[in-house]
């Protein structure tokens, strides 16, 4: 059974705060925007492949295909 797990981040006062990541999070590799699967990510739908793009930096993410 996969479970999720909350890290502790030090949020901008300097208090502790506690964030818990979704299970299938995409992470760019180039700018480190994260998001889950269905979330903010370019899809560029062509033919029988999915292109993943951030949103921010527009860099490749993932080819998959359907």
């Amino acid at each position: 059974m996969t479970t999720l797990k909350s890290l502790p981040t030090q949020s901008s006062d300097g208090v502790s705060a506690l964030r818990s990541r979704e299970k299938s999070v995409l992470f760019c590799p180039s700018c480190g925007h994260e998001s889950p699967l269905d979330g903010d990510w370019a899809v560029d739908a062509d033919g029988d492949s999915d292109t993943y793009r951030c949103p921010e930096c527009r860099a490749v993410i993932s080819d998959r295909e359907n």
